[in-house]
This record gives structure tokens, C-alpha cells and sequence, in this order.
């Protein structure tokens, strides 16, 4: 439909609805009830279009058109109703500015509205106020969000210079109804006063606008949620180029660009598309919400992919198709708007050289030491490189790779020109490109580089060289992970870990120093960086194990690059371990020498566990700042320490690891004194032998200075109060958690009761160990943070939690399934994405020779942890350990599991009944 026929359609659509050659007024109540109708039957009409498949920029500028017929009408008949004195005298436009003002409305736009008068004066009469008012009333009554202001042009122009935002606004002004002198005098005025002499300062501050907005929304377009409006690539870039190109060129048209040679037609189709297909997501996503929203959040993912049309069976194959195309869409317009900008800033650095070049001497001085470098067929000029003719890649393919390592060396950046060049050799990058002898000794020198590696990979990537060199890594260009503790796409994830790696070469930072001395003493940084351009390739086969695909692919990329020998040996290494680590850290007990010395078995040298190490580091922080708490890195940091331990002498390490009582049980009588000597005995005589390992003298001293206080308690307080448990909180603010140690009676479903608690008070478990005396007294130590991953320093947190332990602990009977479902909150749509993340319950008999061990990796909801207890605790079995990880939206834990005899779960019969009880607690 071309714009003609549908003002045609919308004209008489008009006419149905308030008649033709209506004489005004008509009566404020018969013209809003006509308002009314005539939009609720537009918007449906429209929405159906969208629904349809109409493109974003259509269905904008329908529903623009539709605003623009109310717009006139109602201003046609509140004129009509004044008085014909003021009417005569009346000079107003009323003129369209923003969104509106571009015609681009989306269903929860605004209406932006300016009451433009002309000259310097905004001094209005009563009337006219009245006038006003009455007629944003209608707006108002229609349920339509108005932003209006009343200036003059003056006003207007002076507001423009003030402000960054209000210029943008008013660049885009349209005039609607009223009369025309006042946008006609803006219009001869703005250019003048807002825009001539100004438009390097301007652009430098849209650059500075472009760069904060950036860092605000991530830096990249590849978040997990991102912003559709104000995000990387998203529409606000888009109109950053149009004003950009008014003050470069003075036009609002982008397409001008392509006239002047600042952007290809290939280009400028690139963007056409992917500015559509935004808008287009951004209407959806109106519709869907019946609200103006820019957040594409995870919930909302699900419904816009299946109302745009995409028809996977399953909701996550639909999200992936969809966010993908998104992410190629913002990518498409970050890039463009980027070379034009550059194009913009190269040809001002230019424009600048020709006005100064002849003032004086020291700036002909200046200029000549900035003077143009040729080499290896490229010139260097301005901080960016280009090519000395179009053919240079022809004669010479190896160049598209060394072409990285002079920008990295020289620390420059592609010109918009040699981009495009580069892009155009595509083809020569074919499979005997790969295995050119000199193309990868180039790769290998640009790995090595410690400290100056991703940068040159992004350009690498945003050129789109990397994904064809490595076809491993392109699989994962724009690829969404469902693992939902992963903040960014496959792609932007492996670049931060690059990221993080280089940040280790720089000045020394606190908390970093192990990881930063670990990085300057590496002998193989090449092979490290590769390791992590490599880790999650497995992720594009969409395999169960993602390590293992992405295993058999970097071996696949070790024959063609011929990394042989040991090199090959610590990549796969590397890439088939990289969760290793993290695994080991965060789900095992780590005070049991064995699974120290089997993970010192699978590291086997030091080399390979400090470089295991420093991946484990960069992956962690390149997927999200959560997934590298203070505990996280605590727990990392004690395996290696412990690793490291037993890798110098197994059998000193085992003996630390079983030190004679008598040595420990002197340091705790040092700190408590002689009067402590029988509740010593009974603390040692008692407590299983694992307690003891890795444990300080001051701890344990402390933990006996609680059972004194527990059994003070039962001895002074009343029969019931006295079985109370005494609870006290530790604070490791550093680390981000908070340790709440128990002390009480052993009991029935004694950790339903304390889990219940915490999750009625939305508190993480992080990790638990569970002891219990031979005098059925119990220690039970919890790690524990709030839903900011920091430790729970609230009095008032701590003392409900208390409250609510007790008071189960009184009652005959206890359920905080009321109180957690409170606090959950349910999201709608929210459950269908998540039933699709790869769920598990394992009963695991074979890591543990005395105790058998629970592997969930599960959805995660609060009160999960209090279901699980419930249903082990009904079952009659005693949880000795539990390491509980948590990654939004995902609970990975294991739990140790024994019988009432202490012993591990042995019959057929009875691991059945366990793994039945915990899938419904589970699954329900």
C-alpha cells in the first residue's frame, strides 16, 4: 500500500465516522465519543496489519497518520469554539517534535506536541491558556500519553542551545495544524542560530552522547536483555545518524549519505532492514505488554518470537531464531552508523589540516610529523590505516591477515575505506587460506601479544575476517545461550573473556595480583587466548556437552594451525576442562582430601592448573560480573591453593589433611583456656574426623563456645525454649556472603525448618556443612547471600530469620510454603522458556565411597531448597554436605546424602524411592 492510498483509506475512514461537511463546533462530548471510535477502530485495523506481517516503519507511520487526523480535528473544533475575536488574533502552530515529529509512533509512543508562537515573547493571553488546555483535554480523556510544551520561537531556538536533547527534538519539528508563520520563522532561524559554526561541536557531543549511552546499556548489542530504544544499535543510534547527517550535510534524509559517498547502497540497505525489523520488535513488544516498553526482557522474548511468526516447535529454537536476527539487526546498524561516523570525524580532521595547514610555521611543523607512514602496501594516517589501491588483497590474500597485526602493533584502527576493501576480498579466504603457512604464523604472532589481544579480535569479528578464518568461532556470531547466567551472546561472551585476559597485563589491580602474576609468568599465551576463542565453539552444535564438541573442534583447528606436541595437549586440555575448576569449586567438598587428589589427578602440573586457573578467571568474568562473587573466587582460590599443596608433596598434603588430633586439640585449649577442658574432650571426641581437616584451632574454638551457650540455654530456659537452636551470623562482606553456624538437638527435618526460614526471607544458600555430633548435638554451617549476591548484613533479615526457626521449631507441625510463595513472584510466560533448559536429577553412587551424592540442575525457584530437605527428611535419610550454586534462573547442586546408620544408600529399592521424592519436589 503506497502512502497515497492509505491517506485515501484513512480519509474515509474519517468520513464513516464524523460525517462529511460537518460544521464545527459539534459539542465536546459528540466529538470525543467520535474520537474514541474513530481510533479504537484504527488501532485494531493496524494492529491487525502488524500482525500481518507489516514492517515496523509502515505500521509507525500509519499510526502517525492516524494521530495526525485527530490531531487536526480536534484543534478544528476547539478553535471553532472561541470566541471570533480571539480566533482572529490567534498566530499558533502546533507542531509535531520527537518520535512524532519523524512520524515514527510506536503503539506506546507519546504524542509530542509544541504550541509554537512566533517572536521572542512565550507570554500567552488567558484565552489561549484555556484554549490549551481544553484542547489537551481530549487527549487526556482518550487515554493518550501528551508531552507538550508552550514557546516561542525564540524560546524554542534558545532551549535548543541549551539543551542536547531538546535540539534532536526540534531538528525533526513538523508542522500540523494552526497557523504556519511561527514553524516557518523556527525553520529560517534554526540553522542560523542553532546549527551554522556549531556542527564540530555538535557532533563531537553526539559522539560523547553515543559513548555514554553505550557504556550504560553493556557496550555491546549483544546482551541478554537489551534495550531496543537506547541499547547498542538500537533506534536511538539510528537517529543519531540522521542528526548527525543534518549537521554534516543538512539533510534528514540518511539515504542523502550514500548520494555523498559516506555510505555504500549495500550499506544503506543493511541499515533499512535492520532499522524495520527493530521497529517492527519494538511494536510487538507494545502490543504484547499494552504498554510503552524497550526492555526486551527474557519473558517478553518468547512472546514477541511467536507473534512475529517464528514457528519452531519449541519456544527456545523460536527465541534463538528471533534474537538472532535482532542481534544481526542492531549489529548491522552499530556498524554502518560507526563508518559514518568515522567517515565524519576523517573528513573534519581533514577540513581542519586545510584551514591550518598554511597559519604558521609549528603547525606545518606539526603536520608534518603527523605525516602519512607507508608500508606493506597501506598508508597510516590519522590513527587509522588504509589501502594504497583497491587491489592490494589480490596480489598479495596473506595481507588480510597481516593487515591485523600492523593495527595492532601500530595500535590502529580500519579506515571506512580498507573496510569495505576487505570485506569485498572475502572470497579469498577459503580453505586453502586456512592453511597457509604464513596466514597462521600471522595469527600465532597476534595471539601472543599478551594484553593487545581482543581488541584486535573485535575488529577481526565486527569485520566479519574471524568467523571465515575460523569457522568455529562464526557459528557463534549473534547465537543466544539458554544457560540463563549468561549475560551476552556465544560471541560477545568469548571476546570478554579476551577482554579479561588482556586487563590481567595491565597495571597491577587489588584482588587481582595472583591472576595478574600467573598471566606475566605464562610461557604459551597464544595457546591460552586460543583456548578461550575455542571453549564454548561446541555451543553452535547445540550437543548436551558443549565442552566435548568444542574439544573435538579445537582439535580440528590444533591440525589445521599444526599445533602439535604439548601445545596440542594443553589446548584440548584447556578447552575440554574450562569448567573443570569452577565445577570442582562450587559443587564438592573441598575439606575432603580426595577431591583434592582427584583433581590434582586430572591437572597433573603446575602449569596446566595456573593456566586452568587463569581461564577459569577470564570465562567467569567475561560471562557475567555474578558469576564471579567473592565466594565463588574464594572457593576457586582454596582448591588451588589446596591443589597446589598436594601437587608439591601428596603425602605431606594427605598428612595436613589428617593431623593428629593432639596438635589441634592444644591450639584450641590455647584459645579457650582450662575451663573449657571437658567441653574440649567431648568436642573431640565427638565430632566425625572430617570436621577437623583444614580447620582452624580459633574456628573450632569458636564453634565450642556455642555449644557452651546452647547448653547454658537448656539448662536455664524452660523446657521448650531450651531446645531452641542458638544461631550466629558471620559476616565475609569481601567474599559476599554471610556464614549462619546452628547449634541445637538434632532433630527431624532440622534443615527444612532453617531452609524454609531463610527462603521465606528471599536468602541464598550458597554452600552448607552439616555435622553431627556422636552426642546428637548438631553444627550447621550455612553460606549464605541475598538476591545481590553480598553478604546479609540487615539486623532485621537476621532476627526474622531467627524468629521463624524458633518458631518451627515450637510447633508440632511447620509449612512455609504459604510464606515462600508470598515472596515468590510469579512471571507470566516465564515457566514455558525455562521447562525447555536441559533439567536433571542424578543419584550419584560412584564419586563418594561413604556417602551418595544428589546432582540437580534444575530450574530454581525459592523454597527449591526447602522442597528437596522436606522430601529427604519425609524419606528418613540425614544430608551430611551440600554445595548449592545458583545462576539465575538456574540451581546446580549437589547434595551428600546418608541413611540414619550414617551409611551410604545402597539398595536398588531405596535410591528409587529417593530419586521419585526429589523429582516431585522438584517437578511436583
Amino acid at each position: 500500500m503506497t502512502e497515497l492510498e492509505y491517506q485515501r483509506r484513512l480519509e474515509a475512514a474519517g468520513q464513516k465516522v464524523f460525517g462529511k461537511d460537518v460544521t464545527y463546533p459539534r459539542g465536546r462530548t459528540e466529538t470525543l465519543k467520535l474520537c474514541k471510535r474513530f481510533l479504537r477502530l484504527k488501532e485494531q485495523r493496524i494492529k491487525q496489519r502488524h500482525r500481518a506481517g507489516g514492517g515496523g516503519v509502515e505500521i509507525c507511520r500509519m499510526r502517525s497518520d492516524v494521530m495526525d487526523y485527530i490531531v487536526r480535528l480536534i484543534w478544528q473544533e476547539c478553535i471553532a469554539s472561541l470566541d471570533p475575536a480571539v480566533r482572529n488574533k490567534l498566530n499558533i502552530s502546533v507542531v509535531a517534535h520527537g518520535g512524532y515529529g519523524r512520524q515514527v509512533m510506536s503503539p506506546g509512543s507519546d504524542v509530542d506536541l509544541t504550541f509554537m508562537l512566533p517572536g521572542n515573547s512565550s507570554n500567552v493571553s488567558t484565552e489561549v491558556a484555556k484554549l490549551i488546555g481544553d484542547y489537551l483535554l481530549f487527549f487526556y480523556d482518550m487515554k493518550l500519553k501528551v508531552g507538550h510544551g508552550t514557546r516561542s520561537v525564540g524560546d524554542c531556538l534558545k532551549l535548543s542551545n541549551e539543551s542536547m536533547e531538546t535540539k534532536t527534538a526540534l531538528m525533526e519539528a513538523r508542522f500540523l495544524c494552526g497557523h504556519e508563520e511561527a514553524i516557518k520563522e523556527f525553520r529560517s532561524r534554526f540553522d542560523k542560530e542553532c546549527m551554522e559554526g556549531r556542527e564540530a561541536e555538535f557532533l563531537k557531543l553526539r559522539q560523547q552522547d553515543l559513548a555514554s549511552r553505550h557504556g550504560k546499556y553493556g557496550g555491546t548489542n549483544c546482551v541478554q536483555e537489551p534495550n531496543v530504544k537506547n541499547g547498542c544499535g538500537g533506534l536511538r543510534d539510528y537517529q543519531n545518524l540522521i542528526w548527525m547527517t543534518y549537521a554534516k550535510l543538512g539533510t534528514l534524509n540518511p539515504q542523502d549519505l550514500v548520494k555523498n559517498e559516506m555510505l555504500t547502497p549495500a550499506g544503506w540497505r543493511e541499515i533499512q532492514q535492520a532499522y524495520d525489523f527493530i521497529l517492527r520488535t519494538r511494536n510487538e513488544m507494545h502490543y504484547t505488554e499494552k504498554r510503552a516498553s524497550d526492555i526486551l526482557t527474557l519473558r517478553l522474548q518468547g512472546f514477541v518470537a511467536s507473534n512475529l511468526g517464528y514457528r519452531h516447535k519449541r519456544i527456545l529454537r523460536r527465541i534463538e531464531a528471533f534474537m538472532r536476527e535482532y542481534y544481526t539487526a542492531t549489529r548491522d546498524i552499530l556498524q554502518r552508523s560507526s563508518e559514518v561516523m568515522d567517515r565524519f570525524h576523517l573528513q573534519s580532521l581533514e577540513d581542519e589540516s586545510t584551514r591550518k595547514g598554511l597559519l604558521s610555521f609549528m603547525v606545518r611543523r606539526k603536520t608534518a610529523l603527523n605525516r602519512a607512514e607507508k608500508f606493506d602496501g597501506f598508508i597510516a594516517k590519522n590513527e587509522r590505516l588504509f589501502a594504497e589501491d583497491k587491489s592490494i588483497f589480490k596480489t598479495d590474500p596473506a595481507r588480510l591477515m597481516r593487515v591485523f597485526l600492523h593495527t595492532q602493533q601500530r595500535h590502529l584502527r580500519l579506515s571506512p575505506e580498507l573496510f569495505q576493501i576487505m570485506q569485498e576480498s572475502f572470497r579469498l579466504v577459503n580453505v586453502s587460506y586456512r592453511y597457509n603457512k604464513g596466514v597462521r604464523e600471522t595469527f600465532e604472532a597476534i595471539l601472543s601479544r599478551k594484553g593487545d589481544v581482543a581488541r584486535v579480535m573485535r575488529q577481526m569479528h565486527r569485520l566479519g575476517f574471524l568467523g571465515r578464518y575460523m569457522p568455529e568461532f562464526g557459528a557463534l556470531t549473534c547465537l543466544v545461550q539458554h544457560e540463563f547466567f549468561h549475560r551476552y551472546t556465544a560471541d560477545e561472551h568469548t571476546l570478554r573473556t579476551l577482554d579479561m585476559l588482556d586487563e590481567l597485563s595491565g597495571p597491577p589491580k587489588a584482588g587481582l595480583s595472583l591472576y595478574q602474576s600467573l598471566f606475566h609468568e605464562l610461557q604459551q599465551p597464544f595457546i591460552l587466548y586460543l583456548a578461550l576463542l575455542l571453549h564454548d565453539a561446541g555451543r553452535a552444535a547445540n550437543a548436551k556437552a558443549h565442552d566435548a564438541e568444542s574439544t573435538l573442534m579445537a582439535d580440528a583447528v590444533s591440525r589445521r594451525l599444526q599445533i602439535k606436541g604439548e601445545r596440542r595437549k594443553l589446548l584440548l586440555f584447556l578447552v575440554d576442562n574450562h569448567l573443570l575448576m569452577y565445577r570442582t569449586a562450587t559443587t564438592t567438598n573441598l575439606d575432603d582430601p580426595k577431591v583434592i587428589g582427584e583433581f590434582a589427578s586430572i591437572v597433573r602440573t603446575k602449569e596446566y592448573l595456573d593456566t586452568l586457573l587463569v581461564m577459569t578467571y577470564a570465562d567467569s568474568k567475561g560471562t557475567s560480573e555474578a558469576s564471579w562473587s567473592g565466594y565463588k573466587e574464594a572457593s576457586i582460590r582454596q582448591l588451588y591453593h589446596n591443589t597446589l599443596q598436594f601437587m608439591d608433596a601428596p603425602a605431606d598434603f594427605m598428612r595436613r589433611a589428617a593431623v593428629p588430633l593432639d596438635e589441634i586439640r592444644t591450639g584450641v585449649t590455647k584459645e579457650l583456656g582450662g575451663e573449657y577442658d571437658l567441653e574440649i574432650s567431648a568436642h573431640f571426641q565427638y565430632m566425625p574426623r572430617s570436621y577437623f581437616n583444614f580447620r582452624e584451632p580459633s574456628q573450632i574454638a569458636g564453634h565450642i563456645r556455642q555449644f557452651r551457650q546452647f547448653f547454658t540455654q537448656l539448662m536455664q530456659e524452660e523446657a521448650e525454649a531450651g531446645l531452641l537452636p542458638v544461631m550466629t551470623w558471620t559476616d565475609h562482606v569481601e567474599q559476599g556472603y554471610s556464614e549462619l553456624t546452628v547449634t541445637c538437638w538434632d532433630r527431624h527435618q532440622l534443615l527444612a525448618r532453617i531452609s524454609g526460614a531463610l527462603s521465606a526471607e528471599s536468602i541464598n544458600i550458597l554452600s552448607a556443612d552439616l555435622y553431627q555430633r556422636g552426642d546428637n548435638v548438631v553444627l550447621d554451617m550455612f553460606r549464605v547471600c541475598n538476591t545481590n549476591f553480598a553478604a546479609v548484613t540487615s539486623k532485621t533479615s537476621r532476627q526474622r530469620v531467627e524468629a521463624s526457626v524458633r518458631q518451627a521449631f515450637l510447633a508440632q507441625k511447620f509449612d512455609f510454603g504459604p510464606a515462600i510463595a508470598k515472596s515468590r513472584k510469579a512471571i507470566p510466560g516465564y515457566d514455558e522458556v525455562m521447562s525447555e533448559i536441559p533439567q536433571r536429577v542424578l543419584i550419584n553412587n560412584e564419586l563418594s565411597p561413604d556417602q551418595t551424592i544428589i546432582e540437580l540442575q534444575v530450574v530454581d525457584r525459592l523454597g527449591l531448597l526447602y522442597d528437596i530437605f522436606m522430601a529427604i527428611g519425609k524419606l528418613g535419610h540425614n544430608i551430611t554436605h551440600a554445595r548449592i550454586g545458583t545462576e539465575k534462573g538456574v540451581a546446580i547442586d549437589s547434595i551428600y546424602v546418608q541413611d540414619e546408620n550414617g551409611r551410604k544408600l545402597s539398595e536398588r529399592a531405596v535410591l528409587d524411592a529417593l530419586q521419585q521424592k526429589i523429582e516431585e519436589a522438584v517437578f511436583g
